[in-house]
């Protein structure tokens, strides 16, 4: 059987299209930035189609959005009057939605904006996409186009905002994120095979990457304009309560070192990492913790750093803290929520660089581990433009995969998740910024609002995954919050779970390296003179050979200064 689409898209109810300068000239006149009150009001949010693609398997649909905040614009397509999307454009204005589903038939889809600050909501868009199936070893077989144009809109006034569910009532689910269509009218469940949440051994020995005997890429650096063949390396063992990973802190996907290598000619280089996980993780229910790096969760739960390694990819590489070098907000800065004036930082593609002594690591996103190009593109496709455009780039109407694990032995999945219908949802913080804030200062700029996102205080939650259907609690990449504002921590500011981090005995916590401490920002903690974490103390070289003749000269001048002093006061 084969199938075969046609598109029939029908405007309802639309003013004529405003031209892009009009718009832009109404943006510097009417001042963009300005906030709202009362007698702040905007024209209502104007909703257009650009393409509409069907591919058989999915329908692709994209748009821009006309009004003088489309950040804050929120909208919604309704699918055959069942299932509802929900997605926020970009700066520039510009969304999309993806429909996945293979099933033959008419879909119906009522596209509208709402602008809650003021009320106000666009005209109904409608669209007819048609898929017809065919029978492809009948010669003989024909198709009727059974599309009707004959759409009235009935709509009430598009400009009250009485629409449910609008954006502006006080449901907590409020602007939580992107939906996709799973191309059935009940919510999606998982249907993987279950493994054991409460001995995680096998499960991380299968989804680790670049393990003995796997086959591992070489990758390249696009920093530099050698090509490269870097390896990744990732060791597991345990025992009944502990695992033991060991990696070099490779990707296994191309990547940028940014900054520290095209400045500093200090690239990306192996390490030498060795982290201990729980077995089997459980629930931290102590307290009683210092809250110095994660204030909101009031001592409840241990804090991860603020700088260094708070979590490890499944390729071996760390995850970091939001805060970079100086102590500002890494990504935020990257998408210019404030301007990092005490030391440069640019991330590069997935929100990864490295630090200095080439420790390559992430600060957000990570989802690159997942991304499945297309023929003909390269890592540099994955979009990171905007934080509304990265969700797009993994976005094939399932949950997330796996990308990493927390030091508490919890997973850490990507940016798509089960919200509490089921539904396949954008996951969002529950972090915002304080109120004259700009994340200049990290941390201390957030505050946790609860049920702004899906997210808890730590940025994650319980509930069911394709790997546990049952349940576990989890983390998520985040990348917007419920307002759809920066999605700090991004990967997680807390351990829900317990860590061994605290132990005593064993090696030093030398994480942080080339953000905390390093050559040009200050000294190791103690039992890290080496270098970075278990280092490569080989690398180390002497700055200067000539060093010890004019230590040699200075002492003998004080010896003799000294000499003639003594002898001077002998005289006396």
């Amino acid at each position: 059987m084969a199938l075969s689409a046609s598109v029939g898209v029908i405007l309802l109810e639309r003013e004529p299209t405003t031209g892009q300068d009009e718009i832009e000239s109404e943006t510097d006149s009417q001042e963009m930035n300005e906030t709202h009150d009362d007698a702040h009001l905007h024209p209502p949010p104007e909703v257009i189609v650009i393409t509409v693609e069907d591919d058989g398997s999915s329908i692709f649909i994209d748009g821009i959005v006309q009004h003088l905040h489309p950040t804050e614009v929120e909208l919604h397509a309704i699918v055959n009057e069942q299932a509802t999307l929900s997605t926020f454009p970009d700066l520039d204005g510009l969304w999309n939605f993806i429909i996945n589903t293979d099933d033959s038939d008419i879909f119906d889809i009522n596209i509208t904006a709402t602008h809650a600050p003021d009320n106000t909501q666009s005209a109904v868009q409608t669209l007819n996409v048609v898929r017809e199936q065919t029978n492809s070893d009948d010669p003989n077989n024909t198709t009727n186009d059974t599309s009707s144009d004959n759409n009235t809109g009935n709509q009430a006034d598009n400009n009250t905002g009485n629409e449910t569910n609008n954006g502006t009532d006080d449901s907590n689910d409020n602007n939580t994120g992107n939906e996709t269509n799973n191309g059935t009218d009940e919510p999606t469940d998982p249907t993987q095979p279950t493994n054991n949440s409460t001995d995680m051994g096998q499960f991380w020995l299968d989804v680790f990457r670049c393990q003995p005997g796997q086959n591992i890429p070489a990758v390249d650096d696009l920093t530099t304009t050698a090509i490269e063949t870097h390896e990744c390396s990732v060791e597991l063992t345990m025992n009944e309560t502990h695992i033991t990973i060991v990696t070099n802190g490779l990707p296994d996907h191309d990547f940028e070192s940014t900054l520290a290598c095209s400045q500093g000619n200090d690239c990306t280089r192996a390490q030498n990492y060795e982290w201990t996980i729980p077995r089997s993780p459980i629930n931290d229910t102590t307290g009683g913790h210092d809250a110095t790096n994660c204030p909101e969760a009031n001592g409840d739960y241990e804090c991860a750093a603020a700088l260094g390694e708070v979590a490890i990819a499944i390729n071996g590489v760390p995850f970091y803290g939001p805060e970079d070098g100086p102590g500002g907000d890494a990504v935020a800065s990257q998408h210019g929520a404030y301007e990092e004036d005490r030391q440069p930082i640019e991330l590069g593609v997935c929100h990864a660089h490295n630090g200095q002594g080439g420790t390559f690591h992430y600060h957000a996103d990570a989802n690159c581990l997942h991304w499945h190009p297309d023929e003909g593109e390269t890592i540099l496709d994955y979009d990171t433009s905007t934080p509304a455009a990265v969700a797009q780039n993994t976005a094939n109407g399932s949950h997330s995969a796996v990308i990493g694990v927390a030091m508490d032995g919890y997973p850490i999945y990507g940016l798509w998740g089960y919200d509490e219908q089921m539904n396949i949802v954008e996951m969002r913080s529950s972090y915002e910024l304080k109120e004259g804030e700009t994340g200049y200062n990290g941390i201390d700029d957030y505050v946790y609002v609860q049920d702004l996102g899906h997210l808890d205080v730590c940025n994650g939650h319980f509930g069911p995954t394709p790997d546990f259907p049952d349940g576990i609690y989890h983390y998520h990449s985040t990348m917007m919050n419920g307002d759809g504002q920066m999605g700090f921590p991004y990967f997680l500011l807390c351990y829900h779970g317990e860590t061994f981090l605290d132990e005593g005995g064993g090696d030093a916590d030398c994480s942080g390296f080339g953000e905390t401490w390093g050559p040009g920002i200050g000294p190791p903690p103690e039992g890290c003179e080496g270098g970075g974490p278990r280092t490569q103390v080989d690398d180390l070289q002497l700055v200067s050979e000539d060093i010890t003749p004019y230590l040699s000269m200075n002492i003998l001048s004080l010896i003799v200064g000294l000499m003639l002093f003594a002898y001077s006061l002998k005289k006396k």
